[in-house]
């Protein structure tokens, strides 16, 4: 079974160049994982999934046929993308009829989707070859205190995602170490960062991110690592409206 990679839509239309360091990680790794064609959104698992789970299972299920006709692993760049492919392949795979019901949609394409390959995301893919991170680092981060954000997606539901633990995670603070950095224990690691609330009341978003940047920055903290593109927006971007909301310096 080979591997491909699943982009999504946030990285290649909004940055590039997360996808540019992963393709240049995996490529010094010597792991390879090429490109699935006419992939479409994952799609969003709290976005379509809630306002139409039908709809969300059905393009979900597609694009998993298409990893399928190539006989590919999916490896995702993104947590949501995970989840969202994770759950669907799950709740496919448990429950024949809504299998059934599903393929029964997927028949005007052309598609049928079977249950043959598995989803992965791209950190999982690092963790496993986490000793030849090692041994491949030139210039070790040495003093570099980072705080690792693993976010929502990357660990729960946890009975579908199965990786890492979802009340004590460790895979991101290794593969810190791993570069020789240190990663920082803050308290409220485990909290979302708020990006998901943006769109219904900016108000909460700003205040959950600011509590989180709150909390690093009190540990010591020098930059953040996300494995998340909508967490890697809200830290990155929406510091400046913290900070002019709350009058801090993040």
């Amino acid at each position: 079974m080979s591997n491909k990679y699943f982009l999504g839509c946030v990285i290649p239309g909004r940055l590039p160049y997360l996808e540019v360091s992963a393709r240049k990680t995996f490529e010094k790794l010597g792991i390879e994982i090429s490109d699935q064609a006419k992939c479409s959104c994952c799609p969003d698992p709290t976005g379509t999934g809630l306002l139409d789970h039908q709809s969300w299972l059905v393009i979900g299920a597609r694009n998993l046929c298409l990893y399928e006709e190539s006989k590919s692993d999916i490896i995702s760049l993104c947590s949501g993308c995970t989840e969202s492919l994770k759950t669907v392949k799950y709740l496919l795979d448990k429950d024949e009829n809504i299998k059934k019901e599903i393929n029964d949609k997927l028949k005007s394409i052309g598609k049928n989707y079977k249950g043959s390959i598995d989803v992965k995301h791209f950190a999982e893919i690092l963790f496993e070859n986490i000793e030849s991170i090692e041994k491949k680092v030139k210039k070790p981060l040495k003093d570099l205190k980072i705080a690792g954000h693993p976010g929502c997606h990357y660990l729960r539901p946890s009975e579908i995602i199965q990786w890492d633990d979802p009340l004590n995670p460790t895979t991101l603070d290794r593969l810190i170490e791993a570069i020789g950095a240190d990663p920082v224990d803050y308290s409220l690691k485990n909290d979302c960062c708020g990006n998901p609330v943006e769109k219904a009341d900016k108000d909460v978003s700003y205040s959950m991110l600011q509590n989180k940047l709150k909390s690093m920055k009190e540990s010591g903290t020098d930059c953040i690592a996300c494995v998340c593109p909508a967490c890697y927006q809200q830290f990155e971007f929406n510091q400046r409206e913290v900070n002019k909301k709350f009058n801090t310096d993040y």
